[in-house]
């Protein structure tokens, strides 16, 4: 593929949250079908991946991203990239001889997709989820929960308006292991909270709590590794 061609799209700052034409800043249209592509970094190891340069194919994605930070930054919310496999390369922004990953991504043509680099089993991964961008039903939003904390085990999950009790519902996700990318669920537009707790437990070891969410809003709710101190972190994603 072309690297130039590629630059072009991951460049086209006009293409956002809904548009499907593609055109560079070059005025160059799109040549072929391509999906659109965002990166998160969820490495929570601070000796390697504190802040880190992200590279599509040798062309710059994202630069100097923290724990749970995302590319491209709001208003953009995907970059588009053409369709078949690419190759991703993450590098540490304090000193980019460190590979923090090199993986391939099979990018799918017409879809959303989230590429998080995590780290699992004492390796940094790439995972590669699809993003459903599709319009809630009407009045609603959709949320969903990505838990990607290894250190906490299995959780109990809770979606709940904000500061409401859990003391005696039951959780909304249950034993919930981490790697594991739930469904989207709709939920009456507003502000929403969720809690992780350790299976059984009412006591939260992370609370994310989104701004009241206007109607066909869609978000993505995180749990990471800290990556300093023992609590857990966590990141709210804007799909939509």
């Amino acid at each position: 593929m072309n690297r130039r061609l590629i630059v072009l799209l991951i460049a086209a700052t006009m293409s956002v949250a809904c548009d499907k034409k593609v055109v560079g800043p070059t005025g160059v249209d799109a040549t072929q079908p391509f999906g659109r592509l965002r990166f998160v970094n969820a490495v929570a190891d601070a000796t390697i991946a504190d802040r880190v340069n992200v590279f599509l194919e040798g062309v710059p994605f994202a630069v100097n991203l923290g724990l749970g930070g995302a590319a491209p930054a709001a208003p953009i919310l995907y970059f588009p990239v053409y369709e078949g496999g690419r190759q991703i390369s993450v590098r540490r922004t304090a000193d980019t001889s460190v590979h923090v990953l090199d993986a391939s991504l099979q990018i799918a043509a017409n879809t959303d997709q989230t590429v998080f680099a995590v780290r699992q089993g004492g390796v940094v991964v790439s995972l590669l989820v699809p993003d459903d961008n599709t319009a809630p039903p009407p009045d609603n939003v959709k949320l969903r929960i990505i838990h990607l904390a290894q250190s906490a085990g299995n959780v109990d999950i809770y979606v709940t308006a904000p500061n409401a009790s859990i003391a005696t519902i039951a959780p909304t996700f249950a034993n919930v292991a981490p790697g594991t990318v739930l469904p989207y669920m709709p939920r009456l537009a507003g502000a929403v909270q969720v809690r992780f707790t350790a299976p059984g437990s009412k006591t939260a070891i992370l609370t994310l709590t989104t701004p009241a969410l206007a109607a066909g809003a869609i978000r993505t709710l995180v749990s990471l590794d800290p990556q300093t101190g023992t609590a857990l972190a966590g990141a709210t994603l804007t799909d939509r």
